[in-house]
């Protein structure tokens, strides 16, 4: 009776994954056959719209700033896989608000590229690797929609199909698959046409956060058909949303990896460069984005330790090994920008005091609350109750030796809640944004760039008598750089 039951268990578990197996295969052929994708091996679209700069709001907890799509071109190669994105983009219409490069002094074309396990950018002639870009840019090549079929169906066992209810009530199937590490979940349409991508990932800021890419208005382009409307979302708020004019099934797309690309070390964080500027004042850069360490008698004050956990860390690092014995009391915020922002919980878990502007607080709070499962963070791990003073529009920190005096930028289009700072003894401004100053060899701009106007204008309001300048991107300047860049070069204006 035993070997029966058995073997009756095995015979139901069999039939059931034999059943599954083939719910996959129906759903997939079907999804294939609506769509075109059986005979396709690489297709290329282009069309118009808009892309937005995640994390670069106006406001805190706004929507994402746009810029203006005026061509938007993608070919993709599913055998190798391969994929190549060629836009221009400008300024969007209107009051321009916000950050990720607005506003831009003229338009910009960029061109990004993926290979295999290869990314880079052209600049110009030459190619920049990026191979942190990898995941990202395989995960567009298989939640694109033929990609979505094309992925699950490599994907084999791994992948499933199940039934959802969708808005109109009706059962839509769901193919759920792994593809670039992570699990894509496709939502198919009544006529077997990909309807929605979503997957759940990390984000510093954010958390556990859903990535989402809506197509419709489907059209038939010699075969396949393609949506005319893609709209993804990251975070609740649009990155991009294109308007598909042209499509060309099965175009020639061969994509040769450069041999410099090719030679690139894998992706790896930059070192920690630490330069004094001044007894106790310390710069530190690496990458794109720096901070900034001050020695008060009893603590240490830093400025934005950026991006992540792990670089917030070799920040806070490097700050005591210059300060040694001495706790950094306060973390000075700039503002809400998620490059700025994406060291937070590492503070806080240090137990620092986080000084920022008073209208982002509440925003800072309601972020804390979000869920870090995925990717739990030190302050997941190890929860702490976050500690928060506030700025209008001036605040002074002093010991009665060091002073350092924090300031509102007025009128400033990036946000409106940017902090800067002055150390009036050492004659040191500490800015983020408002002045990026480029290597000393770059080209001129093309134009004068009215966040460097607003920070000049804001420096002769406050009669700040400055000398060196810290960016926290950029090099470091001095104010004759930035009169320079504003169109007034000499001290004297």
């Amino acid at each position: 009776m035993k070997r029966i039951a058995f073997a009756l268990l095995a015979a139901l578990a069999f039939a059931a994954i034999t059943g599954h197996a083939q719910d996959r295969k129906a759903t997939l052929d079907a999804a294939a056959r609506a769509l075109g994708a059986a005979d396709l091996n690489s297709i290329q679209y282009s069309g118009s719209g808009t892309n937005n700069a995640f994390g670069q709001a106006y406001a805190p907890g706004g929507a994402w700033p746009a810029f203006k799509l005026t061509s938007y071109s993608v070919a993709i190669n599913y055998s190798t896989p391969a994929m190549r994105v060629d836009l221009e983009r400008t300024n969007p219409d209107g009051p321009i608000h916000g950050g990720g490069g607005l506003p831009l002094l003229a338009p910009q074309k960029q061109i990004q590229l993926v290979s295999g396990n290869f990314a880079w950018n052209m600049a110009g002639q030459n190619s920049v690797p990026a191979p942190g870009a990898v995941s990202d840019r395989l995960r567009a090549i298989w939640t694109s929609p033929q990609g979505v079929i094309k992925g699950a169906m490599n994907a084999g066992n791994d992948a499933t199909v199940a039934k959802q209810r969708g808005a109109n009530g009706k059962m839509l199937p769901v193919i759920t698959f792994p593809a670039a590490g992570m699990s894509l979940k496709a939502t198919l349409s009544a006529d077997n046409t990909v309807e929605r991508v979503e997957w759940m990932s990390e984000d510093p800021v954010l958390g556990d956060m859903l990535t989402r890419i809506t197509y419709s208005d489907y059209r038939d382009f010699n075969g396949v058909k393609f949506p005319t409307h893609i709209v993804q979302e990251q975070g609740g708020f649009p990155t991009l949303t294109l308007t598909v004019t042209d499509v060309h099934p099965n175009a020639e797309v061969n994509i040769a990896v450069p041999q410099n690309v090719q030679q690139a070390p894998p992706f790896a964080p930059d070192p920690v460069v630490t330069r004094k500027m001044a007894d106790g004042v310390y710069h530190f850069s690496g990458g794109s984005l720096h901070s900034v360490a001050v020695e008060f008698k009893d603590y240490i004050v830093l400025f934005d330790p950026p991006n992540n956990d792990v670089r917030a860390h070799d920040i806070f690092e490097a700050a005591r090994k210059e300060i040694p014995n001495k706790p950094v009391k306060y973390v000075i915020n700039t503002h809400h920008h998620f490059d700025h922002l994406g060291g937070l919980r590492y503070d806080i878990s240090e137990g620092a005091i986080i000084i920022t502007q008073n209208q982002t607080k509440a925003f800072y709070e309601k972020l804390l609350a979000m869920p870090h499962t995925i990717k739990p963070d030190r302050l997941a791990q190890s929860p702490k109750k976050a500690i928060f003073e506030t700025v209008g529009d001036s605040r002074v920190l002093t010991d009665g030796t060091r002073r350092l005096e924090i300031y509102r930028i007025q009128g400033f289009s990036h946000v409106d809640t940017m902090l800067m700072a002055y150390l009036p003894k050492e004659k040191i401004l500490i800015e983020a944004d408002a002045y990026n100053p480029p290597e000393a060899n770059a080209p001129p701009a093309p134009a004068i760039s009215p966040l460097n106007v607003t920070l000049y204008d804001n420096l002769q309001r406050l009669k700040l008598d400055v000398d060196q300048i810290l960016p926290f991107h950029g090099r470091i300047v001095t104010m004759t750089d930035l009169r320079a860049a504003v169109g007034k070069q000499s001290a004297s204006n």
